[in-house]
């Protein structure tokens, strides 16, 4: 018991301090944007309301990933141990998506929430939560495992929403995309979008024009994020497709799109919101995202 709390202590440090420090990064980096040199040891400190506001809806998305994670395990190992004849339990998903839909009478076409890098379909739960009292149809989609290239995640995107429409009849979707969620919508628009499965789309601090933390990442995924890369000039070239609309939701207190203005999808036919005061987490907790979201899936 000794020991794990040790651990437990160490990983909550170490993730207060990957905050900080990416604030401080983004303190210099919008500097540099700004055309404003800046040290990264002159970083001010009078943002801490919102920093500690920000850690606490990072925290719990990251435990609700966890929790994802370890129910997915948990379930598979039951799986595995079950004789053959056994059916599995209805409601448990299969990796690598898990469906979370709703049983309420449904509103409009149903919704496929993405999560960010790293995280699970479980961590979207806040948004769900809130989208299913206003009787929306919705489902939280879990691309897996981590580091993979865009493409890799849009087909299995594609594969989700197939099973969907098979088990449930939807033609149709509506798609909320978080952080690298949102880039994955756009990577499924330009590969697997014909015939039109996905009508609009809302992405919530997407990198649209990569991060500038990104260049330190050595995965894949990492790669493809870095502002200026070959793959992020190919979707921009695709631009939107016709008939699609789409909306980019950006937090100017954002701490992992780095500048800001990179959530921006600069592309005509997009409509551009950006939230005061909003880090990359708080942005799924946030009442003027709702507000945005409802406006734009109505």
């Amino acid at each position: 018991m000794g020991l794990f709390l040790i651990v437990v202590i160490f990983a909550l440090i170490l993730f207060v301090f990957a905050h900080i420090a990416a604030y401080a990064i983004r303190w210099v980096e919008e500097g540099k944007w700004a055309g404003d040199k800046r040290s990264i040891t002159e970083a001010p400190l009078s943002d801490g309301l919102h920093i500690l506001a920000e850690l606490l809806c990072s925290f719990i998305i990251l435990s609700l990933s966890i929790l994802d994670l370890i129910l997915s395990l948990r379930n598979f190992h039951w799986r595995r141990k079950k004789p053959a004849s056994a059916p599995p339990p209805s409601a448990a998903p299969s990796a690598p998506a898990a469906a979370t839909p709703d049983t309420a009478a449904p509103a409009g076409r149903p919704i496929v929430l993405l999560h960010g890098a790293g995280m699970r379909g479980l961590s979207m739960a806040p948004l769900a939560r809130k989208l299913r009292a206003e009787g929306r149809t919705v489902f939280s989609f879990t691309y897996w495992p981590p580091g993979m290239p865009f493409a890799a995640y849009a087909r299995q995107l594609s594969d989700y929403l197939d099973s969907i429409g098979k088990e449930r009849g939807f033609t149709e979707f509506d798609a909320v995309g978080h952080s690298a969620g949102g880039v994955i919508l756009r990577r499924f628009l330009a590969a697997h979008n014909d015939p039109r499965r996905i009508v609009r789309i809302v992405t919530l601090g997407a990198p649209h024009g990569g991060s500038e933390l990104w260049r330190f990442a050595p995965s894949e995924l990492g790669l493809q994020l870095r502002p200026g890369g070959p793959f992020l000039e190919r979707l921009d070239e695709g631009g939107l497709p016709p008939g699609m609309e789409a909306t980019a939701i950006a937090g100017d207190f954002d701490q992992f799109v780095i500048p800001n203005a990179y959530a921006r999808w600069e592309s005509p036919g997009v409509s551009n919101h950006t939230i005061q005061n909003a880090g990359h987490a708080r942005l799924i907790f946030h009442p003027e995202t709702l507000r945005i979201i409802r406006q734009a899936l109505s």
